[in-house]
This record gives structure tokens, sequence and C-alpha cells, in this order.
């Protein structure tokens, strides 16, 4: 294996299990955890962190994380799909504008439909439907991302492009 995997895979390591530590001991941080009544609440009060500006705590696992998926994708960075991740890379402003105005598009066709309340988690009966709404969204909203992504590389006289 090589070094720099290694050195990414250490590092990933070391930094979500301090962040576990440190977050478990309940003696740094802004927003203390606690044991709520049931264990989804108990899990969201411990990753319940402040982004802005970056705490200790957030960045923990948010680098941690970032350094274990770059190991992973440096090992297989001669595989199939990653030139399609790297195109997705090459738009993420654009990806990240168009899947939000695509999720009020459907939430808008749904409101239509069943009206207002349905469900009790972002409109849906579990937080499960969330991420099979992900996965579902990421290939359509692919196509878009590729087209856009590829304009910018062959647009450089148009500056505000870099910023999408």
């Amino acid at each position: 294996m090589p070094r720099s995997i290694q050195i990414g895979i250490g590092l990933g390591i070391r930094l979500v299990a301090g962040f576990v530590l440190l977050r478990f001991a309940n003696v740094y941080g802004d927003k203390p955890w606690f044991h709520a009544e049931t264990a989804l609440r108990t899990a969201m009060s411990f990753l319940a962190l402040t982004k802005y500006p970056p705490s200790l705590l957030f960045l923990m696992p948010t680098l941690g994380f970032s350094a274990l998926m770059l190991a992973l994708f440096e090992k297989f960075q001669n595989h199939a799909t990653m030139p399609r991740l790297a195109m997705l890379g090459g738009a993420p402003m654009f990806y990240y504008l168009l899947h939000l105005y695509v999720l009020r598009a459907l939430y808008l066709i749904a409101l239509a439909i069943y009206g207002p309340n349905k469900g009790t988690v972002f409109g849906f009966d579990h937080v499960s439907t969330i991420w099979v709404w992900v996965a579902l969204l990421i290939g359509p909203l692919y196509l878009p991302a590729r087209w856009f992504a590829r304009v910018k590389q062959q647009r450089k006289d148009v500056r505000w492009l870099k910023y999408l």
C-alpha cells in the first residue's frame, strides 16, 4: 500500500477516534450532548456541533472522514467511476444550487398533490426515505453537472464561471 494511503487512513482514523473520545467525555465544546428519550435524539445531540466559526469538534470528524475518503479514492484512482466523480467535483456549486431548485420543485409538486404535513421527518415518514431520494437524484443531476463542468473547462474567458 502506498505511503500516502497509509497516512490518509491513519490520520482519518485518529481524527475520528479523537472526536469520539473528546465528545464522549463531554468536557469540551459549546453544546454538551445529553441522553434523550430515543437513541436517534441522543445521536443528534452527540453530533450537534458548531459549524460557524468552525470548532475543533466540527473539524475533527469532517477532516477525518475527508482523509479516509481521499485515501479510498487514491486507492481506486484508476477505477471506472473516478472520472464521473471528478466531473461532479468540477462544478460543485452548480450541482449544489441545482439540487436545491430540483428539491424545491419536487416539494411544490408534492405539496400540490398531497397537501401539507405528510409524514414526520421533512415530509417523509422515515429518514431512510430521504436517502433514497438522494440516491435517485444523483444520476439525473449528474448530466447537467457534467455539461456545466465541460462549459467551465472550455470557457476560460468567462471569469465568473469559476465560482460555480
